[in-house]
C-alpha cells in the first residue's frame, strides 16, 4: 500500500500557504499511488489540491475523471476557513478520482 499522507506542512502545521509550498509531494503520492494500485478504480479524499494541480493531472493521466470539477459549480468550495474582520478563505481541496473506462460519473 501507499505511505500514509504528511501533514499539511512538512513541520507538522498548517499554514496559508500549505497547499502551494507542498504541492511536490502531493504530486509524488499520486505517482506512488499510481504504481502501487495500478488497477484501481477510485481515489478520493482531502487532496489538498485545488482544481487542475499536477497531482490531480497525474491521476487524469492515469485514466481518471475528477468528479468535483465535473459535477460541482466552482462557486462551491469543499473548506471554508474562517479569518479575522468576518474573512473566510474558501477552496476547492477535497476530490473524488475514478476511473473514467471502468465507472461513471
Amino acid at each position: 500500500p501507499p505511505p500514509p499522507p504528511p501533514p499539511l506542512e512538512l513541520s507538522g502545521g498548517a499554514l496559508l500557504s500549505s497547499a502551494r509550498t507542498t504541492a511536490s509531494v502531493r504530486l509524488g503520492e499520486a505517482r506512488s499511488l499510481m504504481r502501487a494500485c495500478p488497477d484501481a478504480d477510485l481515489v478520493a479524499g482531502d487532496f489538498n489540491e485545488a482544481d487542475g494541480s499536477a497531482a490531480l493531472a497525474t491521476l487524469a493521466a492515469a485514466g481518471f475523471g475528477d468528479a468535483l470539477a465535473e459535477w460541482v459549480p466552482r462557486r462551491k468550495e469543499t473548506h471554508l476557513w474562517p479569518l479575522a474582520r468576518g474573512l473566510t478563505l474558501r477552496k476547492r481541496l477535497d476530490h473524488v478520482a475514478y476511473r473514467t473506462a471502468r465507472l461513471a460519473c
